[in-house]
């Protein structure tokens, strides 16, 4: 189970293969899905979707179409807002409790070399790009479970481990009721697999993952296991066959009763999709896009002088006329005038108050780092509250990644055989008001005053950003120790200058 997930299902289903049948949900939302990684991943690739995103204009062959394509500078608001979004959910670290025994695995959850910090990263940027991403717990399966201890089984690799799914990998889903409650009983996810051709070359193909829950034979009615089974589709038939026999993945010696598969979205961790969070500004991204290759087209044809004769006639077929200051024209009719063509008017002044008024409707709904902010003398307070609208998102993003991640982390720690609290939170300070004096005066007054303790005040100047975030209490208080205020030092002994003679002890006696 080490197949590295796709970024996107590549395969066209094949009429008699169900396992490739898609969700509705996952029908109506893939054409969403495309514009939201299009626009994300930039230039190249609205430029290679050509008329998905650029209409043909009248007419146009396709060596001008191109021409067209090509001249339009695509500026990238929804890639910018997404990193600015990321880069505010993660500006602090996030809090994770785990057991003991799993605090190593942090470091490379994904048994490829991804930690848990990067991984979750990556997870906040798919739920900004599309609104959805998935999570699968995973375990290697052992050679006999009835010999290795869960020591033995870890230390040749046989632990836990977390794998990404995109939004465009989980292509079926089905819920149903068990013991009145409603648990995922099926999931289908797409993955690619390598088919070597040589020693240094090869290909990729699709294959198919289903994750379900079964009756189980001893209380088919109230009791489900796990079951793992992988298909592929025949390319001569297109028919499918399973690769392999079922499995039955085991945790601690009984099969798991639930599918350790999470979902992701903006404000749940259900199997429902959700509309991608940005998809507004996705679509205003691309207007902005058409408006550019219009303008961009308007200053090619109209930019340069065009030099006009008039009232005059070649004197032999093929004649030409050449400009420079190496040339001259010389005419023998006083009616040949010559002039340049110059573009006046406001056409392009309109297409450029366009661009402009479109790049501010991105700065509305979310790039509000392309616009210039003029509110220069706002309190922290008062910026904090104009801040708060565009954190409803950060917020959604950062409490549903919070609930899924933790619940990942539950069933990893369980399945490598650790006990103890299991918990991940996600920052929710995401932008620095830093604390101003009256209320860091304030604080202090009445922490001397006996009104608040020493870890209260900690806190909050860690709240306030005065006192690292990395930092803790007991570090705090062991770097005071180490170096008090210079009010409760004792003086340093003052040296005698070897330069100066000491003054006599005798009493009474004056040194000059």
């Amino acid at each position: 189970m080490d197949v590295i997930p796709s970024q996107v299902a590549t395969a066209s289903p094949a009429a008699n293969a169900t396992v490739t049948t898609r969700h509705a949900d996952y029908i109506a939302m893939s054409d969403k899905w495309r514009r939201c990684r299009d626009v994300a991943a930039g230039q190249d690739a609205i430029r290679a979707g050509a008329e998905r995103y650029l209409n043909k204009l009248t007419d146009q062959t396709p060596e001008s179409y191109q021409a067209y394509l090509y001249r339009a500078a695509f500026f990238n608001a929804t890639w910018r807002t997404i990193c600015g979004m990321c880069g505010m959910m993660f500006r602090k670290p996030e809090i994770v409790e785990v057991p003991n025994a799993i605090t190593p695995f942090l470091d490379d959850i994904t048994m490829s070399g991804e930690p848990l910090h990067i991984f979750a990263q990556q997870l906040a940027q798919e739920c900004f790009t599309v609104g959805r991403v998935g999570v699968m717990v995973d375990h290697p399966v052992l050679p006999d479970e009835t010999t290795l201890t869960i020591a033995q089984a870890q230390s040749l690799g046989m632990r836990p481990n977390m794998k990404r799914y995109t939004a465009e990998s989980i292509i079926n889903w089905r819920t149903g009721s068990v013991n009145n409650i409603t648990k995922l009983m099926q999931v289908v996810l797409t993955e690619q697999f390598y088919i070597a051709k040589d020693e240094f070359s090869g290909s990729t193909d699709t294959q198919y993952r289903v994750l379900d829950l079964v009756p189980s034979a001893t209380a088919p009615m109230t009791r489900f296991s796990y079951r793992v089974r992988l298909f592929r589709i025949d390319p001569t038939t297109g028919s499918q066959y399973q690769v392999g026999n079922d499995a039955y993945p085991l945790m601690n010696g009984k099969p798991l009763d639930t599918i350790p598969f999470v979902f992701l979205g903006v404000d749940s961790i259900t199997p429902n999709v959700q509309l991608p969070p940005l998809i507004d500004l996705v679509d205003l991204n691309l207007a902005h896009f058409k408006v550019s290759a219009d303008y961009e087209h308007g200053c090619h044809f109209t930019g340069l002088p065009t030099p006009c004769i008039s009232g005059y006639v070649p004197r032999s077929e093929g004649e030409k006329l050449y400009i420079g200051s190496t040339s001259a024209w010389i005419f023998n009719d006083p009616s040949t005038k010559a002039y340049f063509l110059e573009f006046s008017g406001n056409g392009l002044a309109v297409l450029e108050n366009n661009l402009d008024r479109k790049e501010a409707q991105m700065a509305a709904i979310g790039a509000r780092l392309l616009a210039a902010d003029k509110r220069l003398n706002e309190t922290a307070t008062t910026a904090a509250i104009h801040h708060g609208g565009e954190t409803s998102i950060l917020s959604a993003v950062a409490q549903a990644m919070s609930k899924g991640v933790t619940t990942a982390l539950t069933t990893f720690s369980q399945w490598a055989g650790a006990t103890g609290n299991v918990s991940y939170d996600i920052n929710r300070d995401f932008f620095p008001v830093p604390m101003d004096a009256p209320t860091l005066t304030a604080l202090v007054g009445a922490w001397q005053a006996g009104a608040i303790s020493q870890e209260t005040l900690f806190d909050n100047l860690q709240e306030g950003e005065v006192i690292s975030s990395d930092s803790t209490f007991e570090k705090e208080s062991a770097k005071i120790q180490n170096d008090p205020p210079a009010a409760t030092k004792a003086p340093a002994a003052v040296k005698p200058d070897p330069g100066v003679a000491p003054p006599s002890a005798t009493a009474g006696t004056t040194v000059a």
